[in-house]
């Protein structure tokens, strides 16, 4: 496996963009994922390219959130399919593996729209992304969220999720820190063995989602690495940090992450030190 981060780390701090992404490899990450901003133009991609190269710190996920993608409003989620299409355009030109896509809670606690629509509209948005970045060589993959009201926050949603998508290149993204506030034993991954794609981690207290580096909270986070080993994922595990509760400090924030999460990898003897041009999905 290796080792990654999603560059949102950096979000609400005073690391500007470019320079978080030489933050990531001075750390010793073996990998990033990019969290763009909408309104780069063409030289701020080619610019990330430049750096991901001379690094040696290959793009694996485009990573944003759209829970638009069930709004009411027929316009809106085309919006939403749109911007993610555009980030499958950019992830092309970086030579990513995969767009990662967060489409949220179902909205008005599943009162006035049915949440069989909502679904619906899901299902039909992803599937449409996921023939789009078929077209691309990437994957689509489907984050698991912790929150009560998240179209998929468990394994079972996730099974159904995939499979009225029924795309090949749809797949999951297992939120380790996740999986841990909603009470989900290690054991349950198997259950996704073959259609995992990304792997996210952080640590919490077992109640929100705090997004905490790896030992600060009470996850399984080695039981829950042991099953994806089970289960032949040997992809990259991304360190998901977002918004720190003490900006002031996020280098060392980030760099404890790495420390832990490292450390944690290689005492179960899971971690390749050198970065593959396209890890491979299992």
């Amino acid at each position: 496996m290796k080792l990654g981060c999603i560059n949102s780390a950096w979000f609400g701090t005073d690391i500007e963009y470019f320079e978080g992404i030489k933050k990531i490899k001075e750390l010793g990450f073996d990998t990033i994922d990019i969290f763009p901003q909408m309104d780069f133009k063409s030289y701020d991609i080619k610019k990330i390219m430049n750096l991901s190269k001379e690094l040696d710190l290959p793009v694996v996920s485009m990573v944003s959130a759209y829970p638009e993608l069930i709004s009411l409003e027929a316009h809106v989620r085309r919006f939403a399919i749109d911007c993610y299409k555009k980030l499958i355009d950019m992830g092309v030109f970086l030579d990513a593996k995969n767009l990662l896509v967060c489409f949220g809670e179902y909205i008005w606690e599943k009162n006035v729209i049915a949440p069989e629509t909502q679904w619906g509209y899901a299902v039909e948005a992803v599937r449409e992304l996921s023939e789009y970045a078929e077209k691309c060589d990437m994957e689509v993959v489907v984050e698991l969220e912790p929150f009560k009201y998240s179209l998929v926050n468990d394994v079972d949603t996730m099974e159904r999720f995939l499979d009225d998508v029924d795309r090949k290149n749809c797949l999951a993204n297992v939120d380790l820190g996740h999986l841990h506030v909603q009470g989900v034993e290690a054991a349950e991954i198997k259950r996704l063995k073959g259609r995992i794609g990304h792997v996210h981690i952080s640590d919490n207290d077992g109640t929100v989602h705090n997004d905490w580096p790896t030992g600060k909270g009470n996850a399984d986070l080695a039981g829950y690495l042991k099953v994806l080993d089970e289960v032949g994922y040997d992809s990259v595990i991304s360190c998901e940090l977002e918004f720190s509760p003490d900006p002031d400090h996020i280098v060392e924030w980030v760099e404890e992450a790495y420390l832990e999460t490292a450390k944690l990898m290689d005492n179960l003897n899971l971690r390749k030190m050198k970065a593959d041009k396209h890890p491979t999905t299992l």
